[in-house]
């Protein structure tokens, strides 16, 4: 199951034309591989695609099996034997599965799910590499601001401008998955994170000094809560605004995978 926007959107642009859609999948790994089982890749009837299942060879593999389901309307299985034993390449097994136009892609649902979906608090110019990393990662990207910074903040899906900070505290923002606190203020960072503690929200990131965010924790008796990170991201030891997004990432990734 994937929670990608690119796959998403390849969905509905596939729909808007009434073309049919071919989701290979991988099924089985055995040793070293370019990827593992869940991931996919999307091909329609006109041979486009979206996402990568590994070289040049498999991606001919994956257009080949889509034009057999296709034409047959049924399910192709094949596999990926490297050659050379010696050569450190795994075995991979794959699956392409039809889902036509006329049928309203019954079932694809199980496939392509909403995208994973970030919550961003803040619009000033360190915000804007959060926002093209996360669209990187095929994540929804919303920025929250008070003074919302139109200029720093185009490549995000959705913008929203509170009228009053105490806002927050009423919205519903138990459709987002992270969220991520980049305000710089203390009294605002205070009543954002007040209203992402009474969601299911499970990673919460806030920018700041190891010595506040102790404070922090201890504030909002978060010391032992997994969902809370503060400081915000891994360290990668560089602190770039391009970096400090990929150690934010990185770390809402690790998140989401129950890697931490």
């Amino acid at each position: 199951m994937f929670r990608n926007k690119q796959f998403q959107k390849f969905l509905e642009n596939c729909k808007s034309e009434k073309l049919d859609i071919v989701v290979t999948s991988v099924i089985q790994t055995l040793g070293s591989t370019y990827t593992k089982s869940g991931n996919m890749m999307l091909v329609n009837s006109k041979g486009e695609s979206t996402g990568v299942l590994g070289s040049n060879f498999l991606q001919n593999k994956v257009l080949e099996s889509s034009k057999f389901a296709f034409e047959t309307s049924k399910t192709q299985i094949f596999e990926s034997i490297a050659k050379d034993e010696s050569s450190g390449h795994g075995s991979s097994k794959y699956q392409s599965e039809p889902f036509f136009y006329k049928n309203k892609y019954e079932g694809i649902n199980e496939y392509i799910l909403p995208p994973y979906s970030i919550l961003i608090f803040g619009s000033a110019a360190h915000v804007s590499s959060l926002i093209s990393m996360s669209n990187l990662m095929g994540w929804k990207t919303t920025v929250i601001d008070l003074k919302l910074h139109k200029e720093y903040t185009l490549e995000a899906d959705e913008r929203i401008e509170l009228e009053n900070l105490e806002d927050i505290l009423s919205m519903d923002l138990s459709n987002y998955d992270a969220s991520v606190i980049l305000s710089h203020s203390p009294k605002t960072d205070d009543t954002y994170l007040e209203a992402l503690l009474k969601t299911n929200i499970e990673y919460i990131g806030l920018m700041g000094n190891k010595k506040n965010m102790q404070r922090k924790k201890e504030q909002f008796n978060l010391i032992n809560d997994k969902r809370f990170f503060a400081p915000v991201g891994m360290d990668i030891g560089s602190y770039t605004h391009q970096s400090i997004a990929l150690s934010i990432c990185a770390q809402i990734e690790a998140r989401k995978n129950r890697k931490i």
